[in-house]
């Protein structure tokens, strides 16, 4: 979804940041986008920063209404361009009748920070574990999709961005719900030691609980124990990078500065 700017520009103090994530339905997916929005709401300068979820409360109407008046910058913490940034964020924006407030950022998982953050996880598990980069594989661990090319697009843009770094012996991509299954984390690769970095924007279900099963269903022990010769770490997910904050923070204030 393109950023959607308004006619002027806006004083950060007089405006507000709106998170959006998918959430679960069980409303247990709020971890992340509640402890970034605390971040942003300490290092300012907005008026107020909310958090708003597709599969659970508050919803973006619902949040909305509880900010001040004034220009809202919306900030998707999605990985990919998908349905869910494409399809169901517009809609439940519309149902607010307030789309004339809003700006509304590109998923914030395609800004070409990223990548920087996702090296980031990947060399501090290494450094960690005392792993020679260019001996170790590191898997880009995406959601995917066997219906939608979107997930698999953005994935395989910041695997191709890591391996341009020449950095690291081999850098590949498993998912949770297309081939490479990341249960078959030990086809996708034949080095013996992996590092895998969860390309989840707003954590849930899927960070928490799938990819951990996934990858203990395929042998791998996720702390570096050896399991039949291969050793395998799981970091956190980017979402909780501590520098996420810093880049959605830098995003917002440019788009209030857009004419």
């Amino acid at each position: 979804m393109p950023a959607q700017p308004l006619p002027a520009a806006t004083s950060p103090e007089d405006a507000a940041l709106l998170l959006f994530a998918h959430g679960t339905s069980d409303g247990a997916g709020a971890t992340i986008a509640t402890a970034l929005a605390g971040e942003l709401l300490r290092c300012g300068p907005f008026a107020a920063v909310g958090t708003s979820f597709a599969l659970q409360a508050p919803s973006p109407k619902q949040a909305l209404e509880s900010l001040p008046p004034g220009r809202v910058v919306v900030v998707p913490l999605l990985a990919t361009e998908g349905g869910v940034a494409r399809m169901v964020l517009p809609r439940l924006l519309a149902e607010s009748g307030a789309m004339d407030r809003l700006t509304v950022l590109p998923p914030i998982g395609l800004d070409p920070e990223v990548v920087g953050i996702a090296a980031d996880l990947a060399d501090s598990a290494m450094a960690g574990a005392r792993l020679d980069p260019a001996r170790t594989a590191l898997l880009v661990a995406g959601h995917g999709s066997v219906r939608r090319p979107a997930s698999e697009r953005s994935t395989m843009a910041l695997v191709d961005a890591l391996a341009a770094t020449g950095r690291y012996g081999e850098v590949g991509a498993i998912y949770l719900e297309q081939p490479p299954l990341a249960s078959k984390w030990r086809a996708a690769t034949g080095c013996p030691d992996v590092v895998v970095v969860p390309f989840f924007l707003s954590g849930g279900h899927h960070e928490e609980e799938d990819l951990p099963a996934m990858l203990r269903d395929g042998g791998g022990a996720l702390d570096g124990r050896a399991i039949d010769g291969r050793r395998l770490w799981l970091t956190p997910a980017v979402g909780r990078h501590p520098r996420l904050a810093g880049l959605i923070r830098r995003r917002a204030l440019a788009a209030l500065n857009r004419n």
